[in-house]
């Protein structure tokens, strides 16, 4: 991990293999996106999509999760939290949009491949998908809008869920997507909420068109309907609140992990602006003015911060039998807090980062403007902050407000 060497993280918990995936995967940042962006800026077709195909099928990484048994590679411990971290933080300082992609990948696998929570039937079903050697395999996550009732409904009855739901809002790329993981409130079951599986091929799956974002240029998102699909009673992969909280953790590791790539592009930015600047009239390297270095401390102190967040959380999630489930209520809690945190740390980082380059910060040649532009919409995906506040505020107090 020598090239965020002034980022200190608990290295000691990632395997030999996760430290030469993440190697590689700075490589592939640096030589199928950073060495095109300025040419191809965020074009899906000359960009995006041919270095998300080079991630997801060439080196493999939607079968990194996946199980021996069905075609993957078999990394289908809890331990993968780690591998996870170290992986999205190189590929979101990329591109976060894929980063997020990927994070989606891997939450929906953590229901489904974990050796310790293996479902046999829907890993035989979706093995044609994230095994595939020609198409990258795109989850799309329907959760709850503003933590309130889902936004689609699904019966039981015999031996099949029926999903429904109208103008459904995926998180990201609802017009792409392989497969739906769709939280719904379940009828005929003895809990109410549960996370299930739909293929995009399902009969009565109808994605609407993509429509125009500010951030993510590699998730193409849309709405989405739902018209009396029918799936398996297996494809309901987490059932009841704890389980689906579980996937949530999964999915605010990968986001916080995101950020954090975000984080480490923006301080190469603001360091080489730094180190190259010279403020007129004084003749003083912009970085040793004593007002200016400052403020880039500032932004290097919140970089290092949220990186060992990140890794902190990826270490509860790696090892359940001493931190219990990810689906705990302290667990979920502490992963939520997690990630919001650290999008908020890299909100105020790029903001400061954008000011001190003044007209420069907000040229998109430098870049940093679309790291911003990421990190916002990202942070979407957690829901909003003043409503998680009132889930901590449960949680630590015991407070009723809502």
């Amino acid at each position: 991990m020598s090239e965020h060497e002034p980022f200190p993280f608990m290295h000691e918990w990632l395997s030999d293999m996760d430290v030469s995936l993440a190697g590689n995967l700075k490589r592939w940042a640096d030589n199928e996106v950073m060495a095109k962006r300025l040419e191809h800026k965020e074009d899906y077709s000359q960009l995006l999509e041919p270095a998300m195909k080079k991630l997801f099928l060439d080196i493999g990484l939607q079968r990194l999760l996946w199980p021996e048994k069905y075609g993957g590679d078999g990394h289908n411990s809890p331990g993968a939290a780690l591998t996870m971290a170290a992986a999205l933080e190189q590929i979101a300082r990329g591109d976060t949009g894929i980063a997020l992609l990927l994070s989606g990948v891997w939450a929906l696998q953590s229901c489904i491949a974990m050796e310790d929570n293996l479902n046999e039937e829907v890993c035989e079903s979706l093995s044609s998908i994230f095994v595939d050697k020609d198409l990258p395999a795109v989850v799309s996550l329907v959760l709850p809008l503003y933590r309130g009732t889902p936004q689609a409904t699904a019966k039981l009855q015999k031996g099949s869920w029926t999903v429904e739901a109208k103008g459904a809002r995926p998180i990201a790329s609802g017009a792409d997507a392989s497969v739906f993981g769709v939280v719904c409130s379940l009828d005929g079951a003895g809990e109410g909420v549960g996370l299930i599986v739909v293929p995009v091929h399902a009969k009565g799956v109808k994605c609407g068109k993509p429509f125009l974002k500010t951030g993510l240029a590699a998730n193409r998102n849309a709405d989405v309907d739902f018209a009396k699909v029918k799936v398996p009673e297996s494809h309901c992969v987490a059932q009841g609140e704890e389980a689906c909280r579980g996937m949530l953790g999964w999915l605010y590791l990968g986001i916080s992990a995101s950020t954090v790539g975000a984080l480490f592009a923006s301080y190469e930015i603001l360091k080489e602006w730094g180190d190259n600047r010279v403020i007129k009239g004084k003749g003083q390297v912009f970085k040793s003015n004593p007002l200016t270095a400052a403020v880039m401390a500032e932004v290097a102190k919140e970089v290092s911060l949220s990186r060992m967040l990140t890794f902190d959380l990826a270490r509860v999630l790696a090892e359940p039998s001493i931190y219990g489930s990810p689906g705990e209520e302290r667990n979920f809690i502490t992963a939520s807090m997690v990630a919001h945190q650290v999008a908020q740390s890299a909100e105020k980082a790029i903001n400061n980062a954008m000011e001190m380059m003044a007209s420069a910060g907000y040229a998109t040649e430098w870049n940093l403007e679309r790291y911003w532009r990421d990190t916002k919409t990202m942070q979407l995906c957690l829901g909003p902050y003043e409503l998680a506040k009132m889930d901590f505020a449960r949680y630590f107090y015991g407070s009723q407000a809502r």
